[in-house]
């Protein structure tokens, strides 16, 4: 294995010029840089990457932390947030490590922040109040949210415009005549624990309810086909009157059209569902295909990690949107509630 100071001999310079010039924290001549690497080249030396981080005080990695648990990976959506974030980090010369964090556990990654071989590290699925947040912030390292806290005013944060995302799914329902709208969310147990998308997408529901001059009722589910089933039977006993679905939640909505179908109501001559929370793909492949109002997730993702990186930098970020709504796209699922509108119940 070829030595830093066989480098340094070959080229007649100093060993630490070498290192000047790998890690460019010194200024060296063109000419220099080009006789370096032109030996490096030559004689086949590969720098020590890590070894280059430390010394330049730069690993130039930043992980995105996803929450996983027994019950929760990553889905398809999910993925798009991460592609926006890894695209944006190798435009600006950094790599994006996405690092799956049991049940929101964190301290690994605050080991290798604090030991620098992170350089900062990128949060989902946030709460209102969250100690992950407050924990980084005492340890100074820095930060970016997909999501927000309450105290966003002081974050690097991309997050959904949920009242204006859902105003545009509201706004639909109404055009078309739907005056009574579920709001299909997940579970309440997420709701209690303070998770900002869920808290402020049903608490926007309920507003716009009272803005639209419409009832609105919210129904939760696990994020999963099988609980949107299950979320089914729960329509169909409670709120067979209702013409209109919204949902926040981009797994069980797939359940929950099948179980309505199942049990008689018919697609949208019966009842109207438009999603905000899915890719076009899974808006596609549902049957039939979701009128959405989809986040745009891969900008989200891209608006988060540049922010980082822009703070990393020492960068203004003030003029960076920080709040995205998406664009409504209509498809079957949706249409005009028919007068003298009556349900079909098969059991």
């Amino acid at each position: 294995m070829v030595k830093r100071s066989e480098v340094a001999r070959a080229a007649g310079v100093s060993e630490s010029t070498v290192s000047y010039v790998i890690t460019g924290s010194k200024p060296i001549s063109e000419a220099t840089k080009r006789r370096v690497h032109k030996v490096m080249e030559e004689m086949g030396y590969k720098p020590n990457a890590m070894a280059k981080a430390l010394r330049s005080g730069s690993s130039r990695m930043i992980a995105l932390l996803f929450n996983v648990s027994d019950h929760h990976g990553i889905n398809d959506g999910d993925i798009s947030y991460v592609l926006g974030a890894a695209n944006e980090a190798r435009k600006n010369g950094y790599h994006l490590i996405l690092w799956p964090a049991y049940d929101r556990e964190i301290e690994d990654a605050i080991l290798q922040a604090q030991t620098g071989l992170l350089d900062g590290i990128i949060l989902m699925e946030v709460r209102l109040q969250d100690d992950r947040v407050d924990l980084l912030h005492s340890l100074n390292i820095p930060v970016g949210l997909i999501g927000r806290t309450n105290n966003y005013e002081t974050e690097i944060y991309a997050d959904r415009d949920f009242e204006a995302a859902e105003e545009v799914a509201f706004a639909e329902l109404v055009r078309l005549g739907h005056t009574k709208i579920i709001f299909l969310s997940t579970t309440a147990k997420q709701y209690r624990e303070g998770y900002g998308a869920i808290v402020r997408g049903e608490k926007a529901a309920k507003f716009l309810g009272n803005k639209f001059d419409v009832e609105v009722q919210v129904i939760h589910a696990s994020n999963t086909i099988e609980s949107g089933i299950k979320a089914a039977d729960q329509f169909s006993e409670k709120f067979d009157d209702f013409t209109g679905i919204i949902s926040l939640n981009s797994e069980a909505v797939i359940g929950f059209a099948r179980g309505i179908q199942r049990l008689g109501f018919k697609v949208p001559k019966d009842v109207s569902i438009i999603c905000i929370d899915t890719i076009e793909q899974g808006a596609l492949d549902a049957e039939p295909s979701l009128t959405t109002v989809s986040p745009p997730a891969a900008e989200m993702g891209a608006a988060a990690v540049r922010g980082l990186i822009k703070s990393l930098r020492a960068e203004n970020d003030d003029n960076s949107e920080k709040l995205f709504v998406g664009k409504l796209v209509r498809r079957e699922s949706t249409a005009s509630v028919p007068s003298g509108r009556s349900i079909r119940k098969d059991r």
